[in-house]
Order: C-alpha cells, then structure tokens, then sequence
C-alpha cells in the first residue's frame, strides 16, 4: 500500500532569509540583555563601594589598626583613595604584616599625588604631592623608606626644598655648598647616571640622608632616604 504522507516543504529563500534575520534579532536582544543586567550590578557595586564613600573606613587588610599603611594590593588601593600613605619609621610592624616581602625593595607609584606620613619619635614628617615612594626590607624588617617629594624635578625647587629642613634637620649652609657644587659638576656630565648627597642625620630618632640623583640625560630628583 503507498505511502499518503506528504513530504515537508521546503522553505522559500524568502522564509529562510527572515528566520535568518530573527534569529539574528533574538541573539542580539539577549547580549543588549545581558551586558545591561552586567553594568547595572557593576553600578550597583561601585555606588555601595568604599571607593565612593566621603570618608571609608579600612578595613584589616587595608590599614593596620594604629594608622599604619598596608601595601599589598588592597593596602595600595586604600591609601590611593584615602591620599595618604602612613610609614612608621621609629616603630614599625613586621614587614609581612605591612603587605610588604620578608626581603627586597618594593617601588610604590601612587595613581594620584597623594600625602606620605612618615612617624618619627616626635611629630609626623608630611610630604605632600607625592607620586613615587619605595621601601625596603629585611629579616621581616621595614630597613628603609625612599620618598621623592613633590619639589623634585628642578634644582631651585630641591634647594628650597632642602634649605627650609636643613636647620631643623641638621645641615649646614656649607653641606649645602658642597651639595650644589657636585650637583653642578654631575650635570654637565651627561651621560653618566650619578647620585649625589647629604651626609646622613639623626632627626626623631630616625636616620635621614637627601640623595640627588642626575640621570643619564641629566634629569634630576631628589630622595629623602629614612632609615630606623
């Protein structure tokens, strides 16, 4: 007995062209969908995030609880926001409990210029408009903190900078001499990349030195070193 069923018809170039273009349609709607919903729960996030908040308190991994700056991931993204790094020179934490590797020097350069605290055994020492800092370590010890302050850049404003902490700081006006002299003699070398500096001093219970650096194409900055 033959068969009655009819076979399937086929569609026209017409019908498969516009079920080609919904389909196109329908995928289209569901990535619009998708990213919308993305975005939304992104804005959500950042509206209820610290990085917004007028004064965010950090939490443990971020700062440690007597001010002192963490500087892992989460520490440096804190101290970004808040504009303000706090270094303990005189009294530090282990360098493990500041985010900071048992051994080594670590370069921090801000996103921003911000302030860094460095606490003595008298009053803090602030450097504003700061965009570079670095600390080292040793034996799970905090050795040394590197700052270029915001006068760095030209030698007027390093001189100013020097000679406005020179009296309290413990150098004196023929330190100072001695310091443009070879400063003067190390940029008309150019080509040969040479550090020039004060001679260390005792300042709250902390040593400090000033390093003037003339780079290779005679660029220069300064370097306040502070070392416990």
């Amino acid at each position: 007995m033959a068969s009655t069923i009819s076979p399937p018809r086929r569609m026209s170039p017409g019908e498969r062209r516009a079920r080609r273009e919904r389909r196109a349609t329908w995928i289209t709607l569901s990535v619009v969908a998708i990213i919308c919903a993305v975005v939304g729960v992104g804005a959500y996030a950042m509206a209820n995030s610290w990085w917004v908040a007028d004064a965010p308190a950090p939490s443990a991994d971020q700062q440690l609880a007597d001010g002192q700056s963490r500087f892992d991931r989460a520490g440096v993204d804190f101290l970004n926001r808040q504009r303000l790094a706090t270094v303990d020179i005189a009294a530090p934490a282990r360098a493990s409990e500041l985010g900071l590797p048992t051994e080594g020097e670590t370069p921090v350069e801000t996103l921003v210029p911000l302030t860094v605290e460095v606490r003595g055994n008298g009053a803090a020492i602030a450097f504003p408009g700061v965009s570079w800092f670095s600390l080292g370590t040793a034996d799970d010890r905090l050795t040394s903190l590197s700052v270029t302050p915001g006068s760095s850049g030209a030698w007027t404003t390093i001189r100013t900078d020097l000679e406005g902490r020179a009296g309290e700081w413990g150098w004196t006006a023929s330190d100072l001499a001695t310091l443009e002299a070879q400063v003067g003699e190390a940029a008309r070398e150019e080509g040969d990349a040479q550090t020039v500096s004060l001679p260390p001093t005792l300042v709250d219970g902390m040593t400090v030195s000033a390093d003037v650096v003339i780079d290779e194409s005679g660029q220069i900055s300064l370097q306040y070193v502070f070392a416990p």
